[in-house]
């Protein structure tokens, strides 16, 4: 059986999706170390209200909070039987098929063609996503900032820019770690040498910046700044460092997210496709240094958007590249 996208296998497919993301959704709900469900009903009822427990981000995005509490009533407007938090577990089994659909295009899209080599992919990311429940809850802004960010991949590739500019506003009010997507457009299409850019590009990527800025900047407006705190009432560089660094659960964390993929793909970087290693020195270097400097790297969630769009990719490329040069060499040794 050769599982692909256009052979009628698409149930298939399906399926295999569904099963880990069950097991996903499983670990959210029930792992020790993730918010109860409880908790985070209450916070999210605080964010429909406006007053956030950690006010600065996460009232900020709320795009996720509201698609949350639409899915929420629409589903118990049918079943009246099922409350808000289970209504939340479907959405986010919903969202991971979402997920690996994007991501299994994504793949294709950067020429890795054997279907089960980018099912293998989607297995890796499944279970990274799945050990990365420290201190989580159900992250459905995380998984929408995947979201987002495969989808304005697919889009460059293909060359259909314009759409940047609408995905990156509404990206920018479902998270402000969106900000790298019209870079993602804008730094590859740039000639170093002769120093000039497509006209047409830049001035899409300008756009997509500026409807970012739009709604970086509204929604802070609309419900009011107040400065970020972060775990422990960091605030500062040097605290947040010191805290990430000196936490050895941080580490293992990490490897559970990342694995070695991140060495892989560092090692190899040579061998990647042109676009994939620009979007690496784009999004890989800016997005460790924010995260651990101003936020809780324990939290291994946060790098699930560098795994799913460089090293989980990267180390597909990679195998493809050994494969190709093997069969390349055999097939020089069997005509010799």
């Amino acid at each position: 059986m050769k599982l692909s996208y256009s052979n009628g296998n698409e149930w298939l497919k399906i399926l295999l999706y569904s099963i880990i993301s069950a097991y996903i959704v499983y670990q959210q709900a029930t792992h020790t170390d993730a918010i109860t469900l409880q908790v985070q009903l209450e916070r999210h009822e605080h964010k429909l209200a406006g007053d956030s427990e950690f006010f600065n981000p996460w009232q900020y995005r709320i795009l996720s909070t509201y698609i949350m509490e639409a899915f929420a009533r629409t589903v118990h407007a049918v079943m009246p039987s099922i409350d808000s938090i289970k209504s939340f577990l479907v959405l986010r089994f919903l969202q991971n098929i979402l997920v690996f659909m994007l991501a299994g295009l994504y793949f294709k899209r950067l020429g890795i063609l054997n279907p089960w080599l980018r099912l293998s992919g989607i297995l890796i990311l499944g279970f990274c996503m799945a050990h990365s429940v420290f201190a989580s809850d159900l992250s459905v802004n995380t998984y929408f900032d995947i979201v987002f960010y495969l989808v304005a991949a697919i889009l460059i590739l293909d060359k259909k820019y314009v759409w940047l500019i609408p995905l990156s506003f509404f990206a920018s009010l479902n998270r402000e770690t969106s900000a790298l997507i019209p870079a993602m457009l804008v730094i590859p299409a740039f000639d170093w040498k002769k120093r000039t850019i497509d006209r047409k590009i830049l001035t899409i990527g300008v756009a997509a910046g500026v409807a970012y800025a739009i709604a970086f900047v509204g929604v802070r407006l609309y419900f009011g700044y107040q400065p970020p705190i972060g775990v422990k009432g960091m605030t500062s560089f040097s605290e947040f460092i010191f805290f990430n660094l000196t936490f050895k659960r941080m580490y293992f964390q990490m490897i559970g997210t990342l694995a070695f993929l991140p060495i892989i793909t560092i090692l190899f970087l040579g061998k990647l496709s042109p676009q994939l290693r620009a979007w690496f020195w784009i999004m890989v270097p800016i997005w460790f240094i924010i995260h651990f400097c101003y936020s809780a790297a324990v939290e291994s969630r946060l790098f699930l958007v560098p795994q799913s769009l460089i090293f989980v990719p990267a180390f597909l490329q990679i195998i493809n590249h050994w494969y190709s040069g093997n069969n390349s060499a055999s097939a020089a040794s069997a005509n010799t």
